[in-house]
């Protein structure tokens, strides 16, 4: 069952679901939450490209990922670029809510894909993740705080 704006106010209100930093009026619409991009993101060392020629989960290369910052201008995500980025919003629900991730529509006419929405299992704690590709031919710039995926909430009848 999708929680509704009233439910998940009360969730929140006695402490049940905990999202921080969070602005009720400016994040919650109705059955959804707006999450927001934090300044974090993360890709692969470009000095790699010439050594690696295919990630593969075996290889020690896999798990290295520089970690950069978004800056007040934003980040132009080129074409064909794959990116990870991470929630503002830190996010706490009980083992009886699941969440389900979807992306911004605005930024889907844009190009940008989410390859990561969907369920997001019971109890999750900690920011989102977010995997994120450009399929457009032309490159799109994004902002920190600016909204980036919509969250629904679901409660198990359990």
């Amino acid at each position: 069952m999708l929680l509704k704006e009233s439910q998940i106010k009360q969730l929140i209100k006695i402490g049940s679901i905990s999202i921080e930093p969070f602005d009720v009026e400016f994040q919650l619409h109705g059955s959804y939450i707006d999450l927001r991009l934090s300044d974090r993101f993360y890709r692969y060392p470009e000095d790699l490209r010439p050594e690696v020629q295919i990630l593969d989960p075996e290889n020690p290369y896999f798990n290295i990922l520089e970690r950069d910052y978004i800056s007040d201008k934003g980040i132009v995500l080129e074409p064909g670029g794959f990116y990870i980025f991470e929630t503002l919003e830190y996010i706490s629900i009980p083992e009886n809510i699941s969440i389900f991730l979807q992306p911004k529509l605005r930024l889907s006419r844009l190009g940008i894909n989410l390859l990561n929405s969907g369920w997001i299992g019971y109890g999750y704690e900690g920011n989102l993740t977010l995997c994120v590709h450009n399929v457009n031919a032309y490159p799109v710039r994004i902002f920190k705080d600016m909204p980036i995926v919509h969250i629904f909430l679901s409660k198990s009848e359990l």
